[in-house]
C-alpha cells in the first residue's frame, strides 16, 4: 500500500508512483509494508520424514488337535516355482449328432404355397397334389422316427395349403364342366 505525504491519501494500486490528487511522489506506508513482509515471510524447512519400524510379528495360539491346517500366507506371484497341474480328463464323445431331416416337410410347404399363390396362373392342381403327397409322407416319417425327421408344422402347412388349392381347382374344373354341359344342352 502507498500513501501520499501531502494529502495523506492511500492507494492500493502498486503501479501508481504519483498521487492522483496533487501529483506528489507516493511513499510506502510503514504499517502496510511490515504487514506485506509478514505475509511473504518464508516458513521453516519441513521436517524430515520419520522412519517407521516394521510391525511386531503376531503371536499365534496353538491350533486345536483336530483343527485344519491354517492357510499359507499370501505372497508374490513369482516367489514359488510354477507347478504343473494335470488337465481334467477329456469328456467321452458320443459321436456326431446330425440335425433332424426336414427336407420333405420344406418341399411340401413350398409346393403348397406355390399352389395357393401362383397356381392360378398355371399348374395349380399339380403343385397342390405334390404338396398333399409330400406333406403326408413327411408326417408319416416324423411319426415313425421323430429323432431323425422333424418339421411337423411345415408339413401341416404344406398339406393344408395344397389341399385347399386342390379343392378350389377341382371346384373350378367341375363348375366349368357343368357350364359346358349346360351350354351344349341349350343349343
Amino acid at each position: 500500500m502507498k500513501r501520499c505525504p501531502t494529502c495523506n491519501s492511500t492507494f492500493d494500486e502498486e503501479h501508481l508512483s504519483y498521487c492522483t490528487t496533487d501529483g506528489t511522489v507516493l511513499v510506502r506506508d510503514e504499517v502496510s509494508a511490515s504487514f506485506e513482509l509478514r505475509e511473504t515471510a518464508l516458513l521453516n524447512e519441513p521436517s524430515t520424514t520419520e522412519v517407521i519400524r516394521p510391525p511386531r510379528p503376531t503371536e499365534y495360539v496353538a491350533p486345536a488337535p483336530n483343527a485344519p491346517a491354517p492357510p499359507s500366507p499370501y505372497g508374490w506371484a513369482n516367489e514359488s516355482p510354477p507347478t504343473w497341474v494335470q488337465p481334467p480328463p477329456p469328456v467321452p464323445f458320443g459321436g456326431v449328432t446330425r440335425p433332424a431331416q426336414q427336407s420333405t416337410a420344406v418341399a411340401s410347404l413350398i409346393f403348397g404355397l406355390i399352389s395357393i399363390t401362383f397356381g392360378w396362373i398355371c399348374g395349380g392342381p399339380i403343385f397342390g397334389v405334390l404338396a398333399v403327397i409330400l406333406g403326408a409322407v413327411a408326417l408319416t416319417q416324423i411319426k415313425r422316427n421323430p429323432q431323425k425327421n422333424s418339421g411337423k408344422p411345415m408339413a401341416l402347412v404344406g398339406l393344408i395349403t395344397g389341399g385347399i388349392a386342390l379343392l378350389i381347382h377341382l371346384a373350378i374344373i367341375a363348375l366349368s364342366i357343368v357350364m359346358m354341359i349346360i351350354g351344349a344342352v341349350s343349343k
